[in-house]
């Protein structure tokens, strides 16, 4: 007994005809006819009462409509189910490259491994090309800077914030400012200074540097944050980063004239991945950030 043959039996069978249940099932009624009788060889039953015009079930034939039924529905649940199954799980992640990496990946990290079956593509970009690439559809989310408020829906864009943090002076071990809880601009000019180019704060900084007149004492510049903090650890020089980078090497205190804080959080627009990307964003909020709003 094969799956076809009991399609083209109920077929015929509420059709009352096997030319219009061959019809049905879009086989030849030759073909259905021999199908049902090579069933009803099969099985040692008479399924139909055959005559010129119609055909009738025979009390068998009734008793194997109603499992046919059952039988081809439940194939039909089973194929659905697993056609369901084998669609990948997976999310494209844009995340601004101003972020502690080993935050990133600790987040990253734990989401696999609770999620094993989600299939995760992470980019790290500017602020610039993060909006470039979901104007392109090539990332379904982004974990950036957001604009102001805890949630905001701007159009078809949703956004939500995942912590806040200002900017911070990064000193090497037993620096002399160390002692400080807070320092002004003017008190670092004569300070070696290692710039980070990518870092969105420094037009801020040039402006309010150009303002007072001053200039920093830049000895090295990187758009690497890692490299950043390693060569304020080495005593090289001093730098001006985002509060949530950790090291136990350096010290961090604040920045007079910089009082604003930058908010970091998720960046969708209307997507076919929502679900999947709220899964994240909930999660997210799980794991320890600093300064969480």
């Amino acid at each position: 007994m094969e799956l076809h043959q009991l399609k083209q039996f109920v077929a015929a069978a509420e059709s009352e005809s096997f030319t219009r249940g061959a019809e049905r099932v879009f086989v030849s009624q030759p073909a259905l006819s021999a199908s049902i009788s090579k069933l009803e060889e099969e099985m040692s039953v008479k399924l139909f009462i055959r005559n010129k015009r119609s055909v009738v079930l025979t009390p068998s034939g009734r008793k194997l409509l109603k499992r046919a039924k059952l039988i081809i529905a439940e194939c039909a649940q089973a194929k659905a189910e697993l056609k369901h199954h084998e669609v990948q799980r997976s999310l494209r992640l844009g995340v601004i490259n101003t972020l502690s990496i080993q935050q990133v990946a600790n987040l990253i990290e734990q989401y696999r491994r609770e999620n094993p079956e989600v299939l995760m593509d992470v980019t790290d970009a500017t602020e610039d090309q993060i909006e470039k690439y979901q104007q392109e559809a090539r990332i379904d989310f982004a974990l950036t800077l957001l604009g102001q408020g805890p949630v905001k829906k701007t159009g078809s864009r949703g956004q939500e914030v995942l912590f806040s943090e200002p900017y911070v002076v990064a000193l090497p071990p037993g620096h002399h400012l160390s002692g400080r809880k807070t320092v002004r601009i003017s008190e670092l000019v004569k300070e070696p200074f290692i710039g980070r180019t990518h870092c969105e704060n420094r037009f801020f900084m040039g402006e309010l540097l150009k303002e007072k007149g001053l200039r920093l004492n830049v000895v090295y510049k990187t758009n690497q944050d890692d490299r950043a903090i390693a060569l304020v650890e080495a005593g090289v020089g001093i730098a001006i980063i985002p509060q949530h980078y950790s090291s136990s090497a350096i010290t961090k205190i604040g920045l007079t004239e910089i009082q604003s804080q930058r908010k970091i959080g998720f960046s969708w627009t209307d997507n076919s991945n929502l679900d999947e990307i709220m899964k994240f964003v909930d999660f997210s909020k799980t794991v320890p950030w600093a300064n969480r709003i």
